[in-house]
């Protein structure tokens, strides 16, 4: 199974939302064939380079946002 860009996969992930991260390419190799994987929560193979990494969202920063 590809994954088409955009697409949500069910999944609960580290937030509890139900959602994963859809990565759109391979941060490693660049390659866009990523599959599911189903250990550890959350993670994607890549095809091309096999891989296997998990996309986390961790924050918004405040740093160079200008104060009011």
């Amino acid at each position: 199974m590809t994954v088409s860009h955009g697409e949500a996969v069910s999944h609960t992930d580290a937030a509890g939302s139900g959602e994963r991260a859809v990565p759109y390419y391979c941060p490693y190799c660049g390659e866009e064939d990523l599959r599911p994987e189903p250990e550890p929560r959350a993670a994607w193979r890549c095809v091309g380079c096999t891989r296997v990494f998990v996309v986390r969202f961790v924050g918004l920063s405040a740093s160079g946002v200008a104060a009011r």
